[in-house]
């Protein structure tokens, strides 16, 4: 893994939101959200993170969607110390890249967590809970075109420790359909606290 920089709590969600708003299964919240508040997709899309009354707002709209800051949902006992960096990863570390701790992950990838074992069930038409693989072979499609991803939100207790995603699950397992699409260099936030093994999805 190679840091490029430490980045700001703001810009991690900022990338969070503009990553989830074209979710099957989160994006509909979002977008009904915006236009409750009358905000439009560009405060996600292109946000201005030396805006504070946007930081703001983003940080409230991932809390009401995905319980960011409210100790629920996908962030219950998530640390609130966490440290965030911009870096890049190679395709080995990539393969070693665990899901969250959550059952139909856990399905999909016999019990490994790994991205590499789901993509084999994927592509031999296992589905788990009657879900549709459907969606990973769409987001394969757009990376085959060249579409440019928001970057994988990941999260780890140390530099020695597991690595775990906290955003993009689909978008990792689609890249292991057919690995050779996989970038040299892969660009990622990782998000650093000695606390994080309280988080029951870690």
């Amino acid at each position: 893994m190679k840091i490029i920089k430490r980045i700001s709590e703001d810009e991690m969600i900022a990338e969070f939101l503009k990553a989830e708003i074209n979710s099957p299964r989160f994006g509909k919240k979002i977008i009904d959200s915006l236009k409750k508040d009358k905000k439009t997709k560009k405060i996600l899309i292109k946000p201005d993170l030396k805006n504070p009354n946007e930081n703001i707002y983003r940080n409230n709209l991932l809390g009401k969607v995905r319980g960011f800051g409210k100790n629920k949902l996908l962030f219950e006992n998530f640390p609130k110390d966490m440290t965030w960096e911009l870096a890049t990863l190679n395709k080995n570390e990539l393969k070693k890249i665990k899901y969250i701790s959550y059952s139909y992950w856990n399905e999909l990838s016999n019990k490994t967590r790994l991205p590499l074992e789901a993509a084999k069930n994927i592509k031999k038409d296992v589905e788990i809970y009657g879900i549709s693989n459907k969606g990973f072979f769409e987001i394969l499609s757009e990376i085959k075109k060249g579409k440019k991803f928001p970057s994988i939100i990941l999260v780890t207790k140390n530099n020695r420790s597991r690595i775990v995603i906290l955003e993009g699950h689909a978008r990792i397992t689609a890249y292991f359909l057919e690995p050779k699409y996989i970038p040299s260099k892969i660009k990622v936030i990782i998000g650093y606290s000695n606390k994080i093994n309280k988080w029951s999805l870690y």
